[in-house]
């Protein structure tokens, strides 16, 4: 629609300030702020204690949010790569590139062109992007970064009772429980609103255990540290689900497969064993089992650290059949939750963009849920595609098996393991079409690059951690010519020859399909409209426009085949001494910094969001390799190796040695891109042995992306 036309001798009235409430763009909690809009740019925001999950509350990066909407490399044009340079291209010729690079190899081999998304996008792109891939594209390749957050957790509730909401209750319940067990997450600097649910149940005088193996700020808090040894979370499980037999705690939430040959298998964990393989005093672990025991409402939460290993769906199958066998799983205020990272993470593995799912978290192995799709997007289901590549498959395959590469709203050159491989395979692409609103690393190598939109420049929901569906509103329109991310995948589809689906008049036309195609699955949004989330949030499923949502998601009966839980033997590895020598032998973890997010692409660039890219270690492992505070070390794996200055950390183990993941050239240059989870195919990024070199400051000098960068295009 044409702008209306105003005469040179017009007098424009002044803008009239207004509020828009909206969600932050940073993690799973997913505040609520209200923006101060004037002419067209927010000027202010304003957090809302109408806010159902964090009250008021939001953390500095949210409070900074808003610095990103402003920034001078903002993206606003496309942009071709001629003569090995991108340069600025109108949106006719961008589309034309599209039409001549991949039109052909559609014709030939569709899988040959991949579809890389995001757990940052809302519910509606997610669902937009898995039907741009298997109805416009016909790719069986389509996956997410969220692949590499909660895909160990999801595949074991899946597993387990049939369907994964991150947490089955509301984040309030935490501050009913006597007893959380924190493991591997560091919520005080991811997802820092939390915490006043944990101070909460310590002033109620619950004990609070965060494992971990380094001692957090959420460890300090918290106040009970156990720093066990990195991926020994499911030997600690097994430990405790033993001493729970010995003791009579055995008390099952329901009838389930499988619970015999498990409570075998936790014969074989006797404390001393646990404490030897968990690196920590048997007094300890003794101390934690007893804390279990005598509770009434214990609550064991997982993060990252317990999920990314290659052994990450069993340590969680491990802790869940803890919780199953207690029978705390699925009561308020009790049993097990996985805490979600990204913002839509959630959201962002239910509706189609993993590569074994439909909308409504639907099997795209299922005939019933193929033909269910089929029949809304009016195709034959034999044209559905079957499952394809995950994400480190993908990005693995990429010059090969994939020959073009879309990319929406992610970073892989910083967040996948093994980044200089993956930046390689790339590199090796024929095509390379990124999505996004500043330039990513990974946008540097792109053939082409569509600017896209911003969290408050588009329409949509996203699902926070706790399965809490919430309306994203616009406030402002992207600048210059970026366009709104679900208008970019629909020209695209045109481009290619294929717009029947993806002629959407309004944003609203796509939001109605999408909640209407969650009918009948497992993660149903059908009773939901933008009215409803308008008058209150709600969590799902919530299947009927006039009943209520689903606060508890985790009672039986589950949707299994025969509404049972299975319970499943975890295979984990076993943890040996390591062995005499001057030097420990040394294990590489990663993780995250309060101020920093994900790959940094936004946090990177905010002055108001410095943080230091250092290796951490503890005095006596520096001391040992001659190292200080402020030395530069090499740390080399066998994938990799960058040099850092050292920062002094007396509370990680001596073994262990954490690098920050939120820069290029850093942490997951030295991760594994070949080892996979056999059940989630999650990368083993929180355990790598790594060693120590010094080096000297001239290298650390040359080291690019050191601190806080600003990159360019190039």
């Amino acid at each position: 629609m044409s702008a209306p036309h105003v005469s040179a001798s017009s007098v424009l009235p002044p803008a009239v300030p207004r509020l828009v409430r909206t969600t932050c763009p940073y993690c799973a909690v997913q505040c609520n702020f209200d923006l101060h809009i004037e002419n067209n740019l927010p000027v202010k925001s304003t957090p809302t204690k109408e806010c159902p999950v964090a009250h008021g509350t939001v953390c500095k990066k949210g409070l900074a949010a808003l610095s990103d909407l402003r920034h001078p490399e903002r993206l606003t044009t496309p942009l071709l790569r001629k003569n090995g340079q991108l340069v600025p291209v109108g949106w006719a010729e961008a589309m034309a590139y599209v039409r001549e690079a991949l039109t052909p190899m559609l014709a030939a081999n569709p899988d040959a062109v991949g579809v890389y998304g995001s757990g940052s996008l809302t519910n509606e792109k997610t669902y937009l992007l898995g039907k741009f891939a298997r109805l416009a594209l016909k790719t069986a390749n389509i996956d997410y970064n969220g692949r590499y957050c909660m895909a160990s957790a999801s595949t074991a509730l899946n597993r387990t009772v049939g369907y994964d909401r991150g947490l089955g209750f509301p984040l309030s319940d935490m501050g009913t429980s006597d007893l959380i067990v924190l493991v591997g997450a560091n919520i005080a600097e991811t997802l820092p609103p939390i915490m006043q649910y944990l101070k909460a149940a310590k002033d109620r005088g619950a004990l609070v255990y965060a494992i971990d193996p380094r001692a957090t700020t959420t460890a300090k808090v918290a106040g009970k540290h156990l720093g066990i040894r990195p991926g020994s979370d499911g030997v600690l499980a097994l430990g405790l689900l033993h001493l729970m037999k010995q003791w009579n705690k055995i008390r099952p939430t329901a009838t389930a497969h499988g619970l015999t040959g498990v409570l075998w298998q936790a014969d074989d964990y006797p404390p001393a064993r646990v404490a030897h393989e968990c690196g920590i005093p048997e007094s300890e672990f003794m101390a934690l089992a007893h804390a279990y025991a005598n509770a009434t409402k214990p609550l064991i939460l997982t993060g990252r650290g317990a999920e990314q290993h290659a052994h990450g769906t069993d340590t969680v199958h491990a802790l869940l059949n803890l919780a199953f066998l207690t029978g705390h799983f699925g009561k308020p205020g009790g049993g097990y939750g996985t805490l979600t990272g990204q913002g839509n993470g959630q959201g962002g593995r239910e509706h189609g963009q993993k590569t074994d799912q439909l909308p409504g978290a639907r099997s795209l192995r299922d005939p019933r849920h193929r033909a269910e799709i089929a029949a809304l997007w009016d195709c034959d289901p034999a044209d559905l595609p079957q499952p394809g590549k995950s994400a480190q498959e993908l990005l693995n395959a990429c010059g090969s098996d994939i020959e073009a590469l879309i990319v929406l709203g992610s970073n892989p050159v910083v967040s996948a393991a093994g980044a200089g491989h993956v930046t390689e395979r790339l590199r090796a692409l024929k095509h390379l079409i990124v999505i996004d609103f500043l330039p990513s690393e990974t946008a540097q190598l792109a053939t082409l690059v569509l600017p896209g939109s911003m969290w408050c420049e588009e329409e949509g929901t996203t699902t926070n951690l706790e399965g809490r569906v919430q309306r994203r509103r616009k406030a402002i329109t992207a600048p210059g010519a970026a366009r709104e991310d679900w208008r970019i995948l629909c020209d695209l589809a045109h481009a290619v020859g294929r717009p029947k689906g993806f002629e959407y008049a309004t944003f609203r036309d796509l939001q109605d399909e999408f909640f209407r195609a969650t009918r009948g699955g497992k993660a149903d949004y059908s009773g939901l409209s933008a009215e409803r989330l308008d008058r209150a949030s709600a969590q799902w499923p919530v299947p009927h426009a006039a009943g209520p949502d689903t606060p508890y998601a985790y009672a039986p009966t589950y949707p299994t085949a025969d509404g049972l839980a299975t319970l499943h033997l975890p295979t984990l590895p076993a943890f040996t001494a390591a062995p005499q020598s001057s030097k420990l032998a040394l294990t590489l973890t990663t993780g995250r910094l309060g101020n920093q997010y994900q790959s940094g692409t936004q946090t990177r660039r905010n002055a108001g969001l410095r943080a230091e890219n250092t290796a951490q270690m503890h005095p006596d492992t520096a001391r040992q390799h001659g190292l200080k505070a402020g030395d530069a070390v090499t740390l080399r794996t066998a994938h990799g190796s960058t040099t850092l200055p050292v920062s002094l950390t007396p509370g990680i183990r001596p073994d262990t040695v954490f690098l920050p993941f939120h820069w290029p050239d850093t942490a997951n240059l030295l991760t594994d891109h070949h080892t996979l989870d056999p059940h989630s195919k999650m990368p083993a990024f929180k355990a790598t042995p790594v060693t120590l070199h010094p080096a000297h400051a001239a290298e650390l000098a040359n080291e690019p992306m050191r601190g806080v960068g600003q990159p360019v295009m190039r």
